[in-house]
């Protein structure tokens, strides 16, 4: 099969638990891009902290942000955005904040907030991996609260009144049985969907929106067919797009039910998987 797209996750996968790309991999995807392979990113990020990872690329490609809600073209234009239906996200902003748990909202070009507080110490364990010195990360943590104009304070029990349409929920704990007890609450809103990208999150979207759905979309758009198309992942958020591509792959690191359903397994984040399957199959 001669392979004509790849479709690759970001954290987890093409970037390292240091949360940067490696120059192997993003050589793999450069060398690819030139033989004529479309590439697109599919994440469950929003576009306001993945813009720094693409800056790095050569090369021009679709992006699938917040899980499949948002698809933007080769410029990064939003060109399709899948909205959570306002009462949707009434009940689930209801049931989250009944929770002691940490959660932003996003669209296409904003986070929201409820505290720069919590947003800081959520921050501070997002990035602490990207810095060794304490002391540039807080320098880091405390430039991006100040002058980050995606990220917006609202208050959550007035959003209605503020005309604010939303695509994706992140909802962080370390405790399972809270994450377990919100997923069961928030499965029983109408046109919702639960994934995950961690063990310590679950996000909320539309059932419209998923990352199979979009992938499959950018796929008609660039008039490519499903057995042609490589999706690369390892967690649950990136089942759907490995189940709909002609080869899903696995990073070997993934979740047990990604590896399941995986067609292939490559190696490892740290061991450059990505690249590795470049390497191999392209």
């Amino acid at each position: 099969m001669k392979y004509k797209l790849l479709a690759t996750d970001m954290d987890g996968t093409l970037l390292k638990n240091n949360k940067n790309i490696s120059s192997r991999d993003l050589n793999a995807l450069e060398s690819a891009s030139k033989k004529g392979i479309e590439i697109v990113i599919a994440t469950g990020r929003s576009y306001s902290t993945l813009k720094k990872y693409t800056d790095l690329f050569s090369f021009d490609c679709y992006l699938i942000t917040n899980n499949g809600a948002i698809i933007r073209n080769k410029v990064h234009d939003v060109e399709k955005s899948v909205y959570l239906e306002p009462e949707a996200t009434t009940e689930i902003i209801k049931i989250l904040n009944n929770q002691n748990v940490y959660f932003h909202s996003s669209d296409a070009d904003n986070i929201y907030i409820q505290s720069y507080k919590a947003r800081f110490w959520e921050a501070k364990r997002f990035l602490q991996h990207e810095f060794s010195n304490p002391f540039s990360l807080y320098k880091s943590l405390i430039l991006k609260m100040i002058f980050d104009k995606n990220l917006k304070k609202i208050d959550f029990h007035k959003i209605s009144d503020q005309k604010i349409s939303i695509n994706t929920f992140f909802i962080l704990s370390e405790e399972e049985q809270v994450l377990s007890k919100i997923k069961a609450q928030l499965n029983q809103i109408k046109g919702v969907a639960v994934t995950s990208s961690s063990s310590n999150n679950i996000e909320a979207l539309s059932d419209r929106a998923s990352k199979g759905a979009a992938l499959n979309y950018v796929g008609e758009k660039l008039q490519i067919q499903k057995k042609e198309m490589i999706a690369i992942g390892d967690q649950l958020n990136d089942l759907s797009m490995i189940q709909s591509s002609g080869l899903g792959v696995a990073m070997a690191n993934a979740d047990e039910k990604v590896l399941e359903e995986a067609d292939w397994v490559t190696k490892s984040n740290e061991e450059h998987g990505v690249a590795y399957v470049i390497e191999q199959l392209l």
